[in-house]
């Protein structure tokens, strides 16, 4: 197997309205290919910032991480209405069309991820389903590192009780100054893998053992990569029938990470907002069906 770690993206913070700001991640921005991550928002939210927004062809999770404070109000088209808090994670198959919206309620610091995640053709006629993960239902890995919360799929033989349509794992995980984590990633896999505080070295190494590294090429190493606070990369594992290995190094203060992986989705992505579909006549399709109704409606007291 060969890991291919991408070019380091640095996000930039930017305002989304006067109570919103965050730093924003598109698949494009990457060398090389997160899917099927299709887009984060890391984002610190204090008030009211947007209009309900139509979502298919996708899985849309929403972490909050643990220094949130206040409740996000969780409100959707087919009548789901969930209170997140503080280390919980929200999940929705968009499917075929669904509206939701997000809003603080009441004295808020929502400080968490927002994660568009890519469907196979095959599902993005699958019915919407929401569900709500509470922190506590997460396994936590505690060890001489550090302390990793599993909050999708499988990690050191520990289970996440979310169900996904498609093979996942999200980590939340925290690294003590100097300790190392190491994360296997499956042939055929992607990671996304972002530095939410401090400083984070990322090197691939391609199996567990007996492989050497990839060439040195001038202007660096291409196994190796720092991420500092804030900056994001992704790595892509090929096909084989090896298990590759990412090392996550913390420099001299704690780093705090967020891992996504999953299977590639070797589709083209149509994209208008969290609408993601693989040609543009299916794109144009999902959009006439939201205008004419198709994704259902908020009731009045939902939307306010």
């Amino acid at each position: 197997m060969t890991i291919h770690l991408s070019s380091v993206v640095a996000g930039q913070p930017q305002s989304a309205g006067e109570a919103c700001t965050l730093r924003q991640f598109l698949h494009t921005d990457f060398s090389h290919s997160p899917s099927p991550v299709v887009m984060v928002d890391h984002f610190i939210m204090t008030g009211p910032t947007a209009a309900p927004l139509p979502y298919a062809g996708l899985c849309a999770a929403t972490l909050l991480l643990e220094d949130a404070k206040g409740v996000m109000q969780c409100r959707d088209s087919a009548g789901n209405d969930h209170e997140a808090r503080a280390g919980d994670l929200h999940w929705t198959v968009a499917g075929k069309g669904i509206l939701r919206t997000q809003q603080p309620t009441g004295p808020a610091r929502l400080n968490g991820l927002r994660i568009a995640l890519n469907l196979p053709d095959r599902l993005k006629t699958l019915p919407p389903a929401v569900s709500l993960l509470r922190a506590w239902e997460m396994p936590v890995i505690q060890t001489d590192a550090g302390r990793v919360r599993v909050v999708a799929g499988s990690h050191g033989g520990w289970q996440s009780p979310l169900a996904t349509p498609e093979a996942l794992m999200i980590l939340d995980g925290w690294l003590r100054p100097g300790a190392t984590q190491l994360l296997p990633l499956a042939p055929g896999w992607n990671a996304w893998v972002y530095a939410v505080q401090g400083e984070l070295g990322v090197r691939a190494r391609h199996r567990r053992h007996g492989v050497p590294p990839l060439p040195k090429r001038q202007g660096g190493d291409p196994d190796f990569a720092v991420l500092r606070e804030g900056a994001a990369l992704a790595a892509s594992a090929t096909s084989a029938d090896d298990e590759g290995v990412l090392l996550l190094m913390a420099g001299k203060v704690p780093a705090h990470f967020v891992l996504i992986a999953g299977p590639a989705v070797d589709e083209p992505v149509f994209r208008h907002g969290p609408i993601v579909m693989a040609s543009q006549r299916d794109l144009t399709r999902a959009l006439a069906a939201y205008e004419a109704g198709d994704f259902g409606q908020l009731r009045q007291d939902q939307a306010a």
